[in-house]
């Protein structure tokens, strides 16, 4: 497998709450819509009502984005089909709504299975 994990931030102005639900309701139905199917697509919402979190502000992110793909080509043809046009716009222009895209991380990791 090869994975992709994006660090997202709400816009100011938005709560946690609202922030999740366009994501869930809105934003991640439009992707599987407009992009080839994922091998895995999960959104790993912090919870800061937990007495062991950090400083909200330390952390600097809402959500955590995995996206897992069979290996680095099947990456790598998304991606490609993520960049058409016609899907980019669509996609940048939902995302404006809730996210504060001066914030976005993305990174491919590596995974270790434990023994």
């Amino acid at each position: 497998m090869y994975k992709v994990m994006a660090f997202l931030s709400r816009k100011p102005g938005i709560s946690r709450e609202e922030f999740r639900a366009y994501y869930e309701g809105q934003h991640a139905p439009l992707v599987g819509r407009l992009a080839p199917k994922m091998a895995v697509y999960r959104r790993n919402f912090l919870n800061f009502d937990e007495p062991f979190k950090r400083d909200d502000d330390q952390i600097g992110f809402d959500v955590v984005t995995e996206m897992e793909f069979e290996d680095r080509a099947a990456c790598e043809r998304w991606f490609s089909a993520f960049r058409d046009p016609a899907v980019f716009e669509q996609v940048a222009a939902d995302e404006a709504k809730f996210l504060d895209s001066s914030r976005v991380m993305v990174c491919a990791v590596e995974v270790e299975q434990s023994a």
